[in-house]
């Protein structure tokens, strides 16, 4: 991101707003656009092609920022597709950790943090949902998604009569972005006793819209009972699942469990019946402050500030 501070008016006048710049102006702000619609380092796009998908937010151009000058914004239109997504029904605004940098391993505690941002993501009922997915954990190839933040519809889950070794919580009452153990849950076979692997619930994301939301995860993507997940959502505990996370299967791949983040509207027939193939709604957000360590101090973005914790980007 080095150099980004610097041009940033530049590239409000030549990048965002289309004006014009001096020639060796231009030049310079040509380097610094490629630069914010690429990637973060260690990164790469997942099936998102088309040039707003993503790009690098900009506090100095007005972008929504939890600390520093920079963000990440994904953008998700109607239409928009890239590689397998398009003869199937999903689409994606996403970006991938690349296996170089991925420092997650089957079985080792890790600590992951971010914040995040809904600019104008709706809600949706069960007939209309449109699946999206907002960061998940998979071993890619043919395995499922080990962790996956999805919104559900206003009307769907069962989260009170979900087995209480499965749906620990303490949150199991309200929000409909929840987190949902896809892997085990097909490995296992987990049915409506299970809540089909959708273990907690996080938070509304129509109540957090236009404010900025702390998240901070703990786990060990164990393939046996010694499991477990913890995700606090602005500093509260909102699910301490103990449990397996792997299925023995995807551990067989030899693969390691990499983090995606964006928007990823995994299923968009819902939508489809349900509006007789309607315009899809044009949906962004933000996210920032992404880390990944080995002890929570080294990544919560709360407690960043409370430490002299530099921003992330």
């Amino acid at each position: 991101m080095q150099g980004i501070k610097h041009w940033a008016a530049l590239i409000a006048l030549t990048v965002l707003c289309g004006c014009e710049a001096t020639n060796p102006e231009r030049q310079q702000a040509r380097a610094v656009e490629q630069t914010v619609f690429g990637t973060p380092a260690g990164y790469s796009r997942l099936f998102s092609p088309a040039r707003h998908n993503f790009r690098i937010g900009l506090a100095a151009t007005g972008d929504p920022v939890r600390r520093g000058q920079f963000s990440e914004r994904f953008e998700l239109r109607d239409g928009d597709c890239g590689g397998s997504d398009c003869g199937a029904p999903r689409a994606r605004a996403e970006i991938a950790m690349d296996p170089d940098n991925n420092p997650a391993r089957i079985g080792r505690d890790i600590w992951y943090s971010w914040s995040f941002y809904n600019v104008n993501v709706p809600s949706f009922r069960q007939e209309n949902s449109l699946r999206l997915v907002f960061g998940q954990w998979t071993m890619g190839g043919k395995n499922r998604p080990i962790i996956r933040f999805i919104q559900l519809g206003k009307d769907e889950g069962n989260f009170e009569r979900c087995s209480p070794n499965v749906c620990v919580g303490p949150n199991t009452t309200t929000g409909d972005l929840v987190v949902h153990l896809d892997d085990i849950a097909t490995a296992r076979g987990w049915g409506a006793a299970q809540n089909n692997g959708y273990v907690c619930r996080l938070f509304d994301l129509t109540e957090r819209r236009g404010q900025w939301t702390d998240i901070t995860v703990n786990t060990n993507f164990s393939t046996g009972n010694d499991g477990y997940l913890r995700i606090w959502v602005n500093n509260r505990l909102v699910c301490n699942y103990f449990g397996p996370l792997v299925s023995a299967d995807s551990a067989a791949s030899r693969r390691q469990p990499h983090h995606r983040r964006g928007i990823f509207s995994s299923w968009t027939q819902r939508w489809a019946r349900a509006t007789d193939n309607a315009p899809r709604p044009d949906l962004i957000v933000y996210y920032d402050e992404f880390r990944v360590g080995r002890t929570r101090v080294a990544v919560d973005v709360g407690q960043a500030q409370n430490t002299g914790l530099a921003p992330a980007q």
